[in-house]
Formats: C-alpha cells, structure tokens, sequence
C-alpha cells in the first residue's frame, strides 16, 4: 500500500511538472532572461562596479613617505656604530596636503561618473530589452505571413483544380491552368523568402538572449500590449524627465562643472610636512626638525591655464550634447508617436473594411467564374488582393507594437509586456 502511495505522488510530481514545462511563455520572461543573460548588460554592470569602485581612491590623500639615512665621512659608507666620529642616524617623514577642497572635488568626480555609468547602462538595458521586442514582433510578423502563404496556396490548389475541371468539360481555358500553376510556383518562391528571413531574425532574437543561434523560438509567447492614449505633447513633455540618456547627459554636466572647480583649484598651492629626526654617532641625544612646504604653481600660465579653458570647453560641450540628445529624442517620440496612430488606424481599416469586403469580392467572383459569368484571371486577381490584404494586416499589427516598444525607453513606461 505505501509503494502505491509513493507511486502515485511520483507520477503526480511528473504530471505537474510536465505540465509546468509546457506553460505557454510570456514576452516578459523573454525580457528577464535578456537582461540575466546579455553579454553586453553584464559588461555594462560591471563597468558600474569599476566606477564606484574608483570613488574611495579617487579622494584619498596622497601617501606619506618615510626615510632613514645616514651622514657621514667618506671613510664608512654604511649606517655607522654609535663610536664614528662626524656621523648622523636620521630618520625623516613627508606628508604632502592639497590645497583645501581639491580632494573632496576629486571624489565628487568619482561619484558623478558612478553615476552617470549608472544612467548609461539603464538607458542600453531599455534600449536592448526594446530592440528584442522590435525583433521579436518582427519575428511573429513573418511566422504569421508564412503561414497566410501556407494556407492561401493551398486555397490556390484549389482553385486549380476548380480550372482543370472547368477546362476538362469545356468551359474554361488552358491558360487558367496554367496561370493558377504560375501563382503556386510564385507563393513557393515567397514562403521560402520568408522561410529564410524567419531564420535569420530568430538568429539575432537568439544572439541578444545568448542562446545557440538555432534554439527554437515560439510565436506565440503571451503578451499585453497597452493603448496609447496619452498625446503627442503629454510624451514629449515626459521625455526630459524619464529619458535616462538625459540623466546621463546631465551628470556628464555636474562631471564638467566639478572638473572646471578642480581645474581652478589646482592654480593654488598644496603644502607638505616634513619631519626629520637626526642623532649623531657620537652619543648626543635625538635631535628633530619640522619644515613647512608650499608647492608654488609658477608656471600656471602654461599648466593651469590651459586646464581651465579645456574644462571649460568640456562644460559647453556636455551642455551641448543634451540639448542634442534631448533634440532627438523629441523627433523619434514624434516619429514613432506618428507609426503607431497611423499603424493602429490602417490595422482597424483592414480588420473592419477592407477584408471583409476583399474576401466578399473573391467569394463571388469564384461563384461567378463556376458558372461562367467572370474568366478566372478576375479570381486569380481578387485572390492575390487577399492575400496582400492578410499580410498587411499582420504588418501594420507588427508596426504598431514595434513603435509602442520602441517608445519605451524615451518615456520610462510599458506599452507591451
């Protein structure tokens, strides 16, 4: 009784998790795999952790030096005993100080580019995690095509076969046969472009995700996609506040600031504190000395200056780049703010006008052709219309998503997950 018992909890485990493995996948796992796996944000991580670890050292007082040395005639050139005459034991340490404010500036440096690193790869980790999307709905796009070709051939078969009888009894022609047996050989053409296509763009889905390029990737994974109800202006106006590569630009900023103070600051002087111990060997006590340096920039005019005018210039450019990154930014949202309404309006017009209508037409042209009312180049016609009907439909759908994913990283929100 108890190894039935065992039995039927193990084939209850096996059940529940065969059935776990068979879960229908969700485009958000595709996205949580992409950032444990890229090779790129794991590099972007660790450059992170590089800059937050220069932060500590970058503020850090120079090191002190310490000596030990003797003085004596030349007729004992190595540390003397305590009996030489004319000899000295010394023993020295040097401590160098900057100018007040220079290290904290250097460190505030240090956590600025920590910083703006951080910006930086949030902005890559949006812009990948939207390029796998973009792909991916790229992807379904021609798995959905291929499949509309797969089933119009078929249909196309069909409506051989509907020529072959017409002509055996007389009442069509050759040419109908043959023109049918044509858009066959042309659809076969075009499902094995798509076929290859489809390849290639599970290859890159599969080369962001870090997998072996022919992993298999359904087309089918689950997902929501959100309307885009906000306006064009309500989106731009988003944009200067949730752009990372804005928050970037900004730190890059404050980087140039802090450099410029810097830059200014190393026109003053540092200072040094020497402290200097001396014995001589003849058995006089300890004797020592303090001395106060003061390093001079006279030469400022050839080091410093040019220093200040290069972190100057480096302030005006950084400014000048987030006016640039901020400037196109506001295109692209305009851009893709257009592809989607104008993707979403096209989509509608197909679903609710245009196939229906189209496959009405091909319906009764196909009964008027079995009773001789319409030739068959009229049907082959409104076929061919049905078939770029479906596919454009599948594509303005794939273009609308695309351009709702590729909002996502300039407005810090989630249209598709």
């Amino acid at each position: 009784m108890r190894l039935v018992h065992l039995t039927l909890i193990g084939i209850l485990v096996v059940f529940v998790a065969s059935g776990s493995a068979q879960a229908p996948q969700t485009l958000s796992s595709l996205v949580a795999e992409l950032e444990r796996s890229n090779p790129e944000l794991q590099a972007g991580r660790r450059e992170i952790d590089m800059q937050v670890a220069r932060i500590a050292p970058a503020g850090a007082p120079p090191d002190p030096t310490f000596s030990v040395g003797y003085m004596g005639g030349l007729y004992r050139p190595f540390f003397p005993s305590a009996r030489t005459d004319g000899g000295f034991q010394q023993f020295g340490a040097t401590q160098e100080i900057p100018f007040p404010g220079k290290l904290a500036l250097r460190t505030g440096i240090a956590a600025t580019e920590a910083d703006r690193e951080r910006w930086n790869y949030e902005d890559r980790r949006r812009q990948v995690a939207a390029e796998l999307k973009t792909t991916y709905f790229e992807y379904v796009f021609v798995d959905r095509s291929l499949a509309i070709v797969e089933r119009n051939k078929d249909l196309l078969e069909q409506f051989r076969r509907i020529a072959e009888a017409q002509f055996s009894v007389g009442k069509g022609l050759q040419q109908d046969v043959l023109q049918a047996q044509l858009e066959i050989s042309a659809l076969i053409e075009r499902q094995t472009m798509l076929e290859r296509e489809r390849g290639i763009i599970r290859a890159r889905v599969n080369a962001l995700l870090y997998r072996a390029v022919q992993t298999p990737l359904p087309a089918t994974l689950t997902f929501a996609v959100r309307a885009l109800n906000e306006s064009l202006e309500a989106l731009q106006a988003r944009v200067a506040e949730q752009y990372p590569a804005l928050k970037r630009d900004e730190r890059g900023i404050d980087r140039s600031q802090q450099a410029l103070a810097l830059a200014r600051k190393e026109a003053l002087p540092d200072f040094a504190v020497n402290f200097i111990s001396q014995r001589p060997a003849t058995g006089m006590p300890w004797m020592y000395g303090v001395d106060f340096m003061v390093k001079i920039p006279v030469f400022w005019q050839r080091k410093q200056r040019p220093l200040i005018a290069e972190a100057t210039a480096a302030v005006e450019s950084s400014r000048r780049l987030r006016e640039s990154t901020l400037s196109m930014a506001l295109a692209q949202v305009t851009e893709e703010h257009l592809a989607a309404t104008t993707a979403q309006r096209l989509r509608a017009l197909y679903e609710d006008s245009v196939l229906p209508q189209a496959r009405l037409t091909l319906e009764s042209s196909l009964a008027a052709y079995r009773v001789g009312r319409v030739d068959f180049l009229s049907v082959l016609t409104n076929f061919m219309k049905v078939l770029e009907y479906e596919v454009s439909y599948e594509e303005q759908t794939a273009r609308h998503r695309q351009a709702l994913a590729r909002l996502e990283p300039l407005l810090g929100l989630t249209f598709v997950e």
